[in-house]
């Protein structure tokens, strides 16, 4: 008899007869999102109190067991398709393909678009013999695959941030993201054409490793930034035509701690 092979999607579905799908997605990405959230100090999450009230619901259900199993599909099945240089956006697939609403769809922008525009992003020549730091900011950032295509493309020295008004897309693109080996940047929930909207965000950092949760607005690296092209914006006198593209550059690394349309 063939044996049936395990996938990230088949694992989730076996929930939908004791669950709802949409919960079940949001709740692997909260619980994965707070065991990448290490405190030294104590050997535990920053997070551990969200982590257990997260998983209380499926401590009487065997499934609960199919969390861990599905992180190790979902790093799998990433691996397979960056190596056949496919999407490698396995979160993004499923949750479009299987948790739409009623009525509704959302689909993010296709792989070979995202590929293109990250290969644009080089832009006006520069000395190859002073490398520098590029700030990249996709400011409806979906599932982060505009923002992944970059880190493939342009390399992962650089920062990347996301901003997304839907808190589902803002864990898929931090843990997107982390999963693809970026560890300098950051997904903010927030709506991104409001400067003083911020909900929380999600760290990434290589030094102290993980993802950490930010609560305050203060200590959101990427909300400052935002609010300082704001600023500076309503200071100049716009232009009478305006371009705006869906990629925005945060400076070159060189000091410029505002974002710059490019």
């Amino acid at each position: 008899m063939k044996k049936e092979i395990v996938t990230f999607a088949s694992l989730l579905k076996e929930f939908e007869y004791h669950f709802d799908a949409r919960t079940v997605f949001d709740d692997f990405l909260t619980m994965t999102l707070c065991s990448f959230s290490l405190n030294p100090a104590t050997g535990k999450s920053f997070d551990e109190d969200l982590y257990m009230e997260t998983i209380d619901k499926y401590k009487e259900n065997k499934l609960r067991h199919h969390f861990p199993k599905l992180l190790s599909c979902l790093v799998l099945e990433m691996e397979e398709l960056i190596t056949a240089r496919e999407c490698p956006d396995v979160l993004g697939s499923f949750y479009e393909q299987n948790l739409y609403r009623k009525g509704t769809a959302q689909y993010f922008t296709p792989w070979p678009i995202c590929w293109f525009m990250a290969s644009c992003l080089t832009g006006e020549a520069h000395d190859e013999s002073e490398p520098r730091r590029l700030r990249i900011l996709d400011p409806c950032c979906g599932s982060g695959r505009m923002l992944i295509a970059g880190a493939h493309n342009q390399g992962r020295e650089h920062e990347f941030y996301g901003i997304d008004v839907d808190l589902t897309c803002v864990r898929m693109t931090a843990l997107n993201l982390f999963l693809n080996g970026v560890f300098n940047g950051e997904v903010m929930w927030a709506n991104a054409l409001d400067p003083n909207d911020f909900r929380m965000s999600y760290r990434l950092s290589f030094l102290p490793f993980g993802i950490f949760r930010v609560t305050e607005k203060e200590k959101s690296h990427l909300w400052q930034l935002n609010q300082n092209t704001f600023q500076k914006e309503a200071q100049q006198e716009p232009p009478p035509f305006r371009e705006k593209k869906l990629w925005e550059k945060l400076g070159d690394g060189s000091g410029d701690s505002q974002l710059q349309l490019f």
